[in-house]
């Protein structure tokens, strides 16, 4: 079984609503340009999208992504423009990595707390 491509049906969902396809496009193209900006710029640890389930942000994979960036950019050559712009960009990178692996690790105790307060 293979899942409905979204282009084949649109003109589907524009007829049943009433509306020009193109404004079904936008509205979708809109929709998941939402998701997938909350899913980069680490606004929650979990994001829920609407007949697809929750993603949750991994604590031993953002770890990872921590580890790898503090070791690139110990690697960079800082001294020239170009390594200065990256390693700004890689330093707030980090930087919302360790926030969200704060936010998940509070998250973690509290689920933990609440499991020993209630038996």
């Amino acid at each position: 079984m293979n899942p409905n491509n979204y282009k084949k049906f649109k003109e589907g969902i524009a007829e049943q609503v009433e509306v020009h396809p193109s404004v079904v496009d936008e509205l979708v193209s809109f929709y998941y340009s939402k998701v997938r900006d909350a899913l980069s710029n680490l606004e929650d640890s979990r994001v829920y999208v609407d007949g697809f389930g929750t993603f949750s942000i991994r604590k031993a994979r953002l770890e990872k992504a921590i580890i790898k960036n503090k070791s690139f950019l110990g690697n960079l050559e800082k001294q020239t423009y170009n390594g200065y712009s990256k390693s700004v960009q890689v330093k707030e990178k980090i930087k919302l990595f360790e926030e969200m692996l704060s936010k998940i690790e509070g998250t973690i105790e509290e689920k933990k707390n609440f499991k020993l307060n209630n038996p």
